[in-house]
């Protein structure tokens, strides 16, 4: 109770002061879409979202990235959640979760890894379990100036899987914070294909529309 009087959680979309039960405020919430966002990767993955990358819920996952807000998380998994179950109803049988790798690098630099800490609270809520399946092994810089299926082909090379038992023959719900070109969640659902994944559903909190 002490804590919460000095460090009150705050909604992510709006500022607002709301307890440590909730995610996010009322009024942010019941503004959510209705349906899920539902973008195709360019490898022919289905990838859904709670948002789209606008506006208050960008500047929210800006915070939550860059800023070190990690309450944020909270809401974002939250958000997917409800999106998994709207529309992978039928596929909900996955048998792990995990989430886009970051070098350990950059992981330093920032603290965490924002995909990791949303895919382990939608695994929670979801009760299934999380698995770091694969790391990213080289960092990049310059990824946005290459052709999409360039980056896909880069991408595969900097990342290692880390034990194929744990891959071979699972349907895999992939985890990431934002979904811009696909070129990044493609990379990662093919090494998991690679390595024997059955199948690989993607998530991520917003959908950059084109």
């Amino acid at each position: 109770m002490f804590l919460e009087m000095l460090f009150p959680p705050k909604c992510p979309y709006c500022s607002k002061v709301i307890s440590y039960d909730m995610t996010e405020c009322l009024a942010c919430r019941a503004a959510y879409p209705l349906d899920p966002m539902i973008e195709v990767t360019p490898k022919g993955d289905i990838c859904i979202a709670p948002f789209t990358y606008e506006e208050k819920i960008a500047e929210a996952i800006k915070n939550y990235k860059f800023k070190g807000v990690v309450f944020n998380a909270k809401s974002f998994s939250a958000a997917i959640v409800s999106a998994i179950r709207k529309t992978y109803y039928k596929d909900m049988c996955f048998e792990v979760v995990t989430s886009v790798p970051m070098t350990l690098s950059r992981k330093k630099n920032r603290d965490f890894n924002q995909s990791e800490l949303i895919a382990k609270n939608a695994a929670e809520l979801l009760d299934k379990p999380y698995e770091e399946l694969f790391v990213r092994t080289v960092d990049t810089s310059y990824q946005h100036y290459l052709e999409r299926d360039k980056r896909i082909q880069h991408n595969k090379n900097y990342y290692s899987v880390i034990d194929e038992e744990k891959i071979r023959g699972k349907k895999i719900l992939l985890i990431d914070d934002i979904m811009t070109s696909g070129a990044t969640l493609s990379a990662c659902s093919e090494v998991l294909k690679d390595a024997g994944a059955e199948r690989v559903l993607c998530a991520v909190a917003a959908i950059v529309r084109k």
